[in-house]
């Protein structure tokens, strides 16, 4: 089995960290390899790093 080594700024973000990845793990892999292709978009990137941005994403689908 493949394992993912996972680092965060100190413990809480890890374990933080680990639960996401730990969701995502339930999409299919062509949901996660779109989802993955967001993180190559700066604008995609802009959305989720702005809590407005993010809302208005959200809201949106």
């Amino acid at each position: 089995m493949a394992q993912v080594t996972v680092k965060g700024k100190n413990s809480i973000d890890e374990i933080k960290r680990v639960k996401s990845i730990e969701k995502l793990n339930i999409l299919s892999t062509d949901e996660l390899e779109r989802l993955t292709s967001l993180s190559d978009n700066k604008k995609a990137r802009e959305y989720l790093s702005s809590p407005t941005k993010f809302a208005i994403l959200k809201n949106f689908l």
